[in-house]
């Protein structure tokens, strides 16, 4: 049974974000010199120069404590040489709280970013921010956690592996509390399914102003997925276009208490029927 949404919370907190944010460059920070490399102190790291590999499996920077901040400066960590078929990540971590991801270009993985964790407690406080996640070949950003924030990032030119057949631009679950805002998802393309943001398992999210554009070559498209008994979610103000006749702007499975207020979709079958709430939505 579907419930009326209590959305005041949602609307008193939602804050508009621009397309990027600028930082001053990261100094005082150890630096990351190679990869493959593990972190396991506490602390803050950086890039100050491109760093490229050809593993295709593992993860290129593995993070292995809590609080730990890595600024990109600017710099790209690729992996484009171990070509369509990789398995391996960017930046991973496990059951790990407070890690910051910002400022710089993720290329070229079967995952760019990949932080998972077993419930929303043992995962949680985690922030991307102004990252390019570009050409990696099955998801951009998958964060597993609780009060997670993924702002003001890029991702674009995701899919086409030779491994799956599905990709995904931003994935969040168990994510109690997570805030999904300012991101560009474009470019998606895959012989499979396509889902511009993915929502799994959360309660108390709120997605918005989120541009989710040039959808195509898919069996489905989705541009926003709620499922996995979700339960009071607000999207608001997110822009979704598809150039391939998508299935759905959003697709709420199994899940409650979901409001769609002052978005707009074009390109897509059906747009925000799926929604417990409505308020202000255009299709075009």
């Amino acid at each position: 049974m579907k419930h009326s949404i209590l959305s005041a919370i949602f609307l008193a907190s939602t804050v508009t974000f621009g397309s990027n944010i600028v930082h001053a460059e990261t100094t005082e920070c150890t630096e990351i010199t190679s990869v493959p490399t593990t972190i396991t102190v506490q602390g803050v790291y950086c890039l100050k120069g491109d760093l490229n590999t050809n593993i295709t499996s593992g993860n290129a920077i593995t993070i292995n404590t809590n609080n730990v901040t890595i600024d990109l400066n600017g710099w790209k960590l690729g992996g484009l040489a171990a070509g369509a078929g990789t398995n391996a990540r960017g930046i991973s971590a496990t059951n790990r709280k407070n890690i910051v991801i910002r400022n710089g270009s993720i290329r070229g993985f079967r995952y760019g970013i990949f932080i998972l964790g077993t419930s929303s407690t043992s995962s949680s406080g985690h922030l991307v921010e102004s990252v390019l996640a570009d050409g990696n070949r099955l998801l951009g950003i998958l964060i597993q956690g609780g009060n997670v924030k993924i702002i003001n990032n890029s991702v674009i030119n995701t899919g086409l592996s030779d491994i799956g057949s599905q990709a995904v631009g931003i994935s969040v679950t168990n994510g109690l509390g997570a805030y999904v805002a300012g991101n560009t998802v474009s470019g998606l393309e895959e012989t499979g399914n396509i889902t511009g943001i993915l929502i799994t398992s959360g309660e108390n999210i709120v997605v918005e102003n989120n541009r989710i554009l040039n959808l195509k070559n898919a069996l489905e498209v989705f541009g926003i997925e709620i499922t996995g008994s979700s339960a009071g979610v607000l999207l608001k103000g997110n822009v979704l276009s598809t150039n391939d006749n998508g299935n759905r702007a959003v697709e709420v499975e199994s899940s409650t208490d979901v409001a769609c207020v002052d978005n707009a979709a074009r390109g897509f079958t059906a747009t925000f029927t799926d929604c417990d709430t409505n308020s202000g939505n255009v299709a075009y």
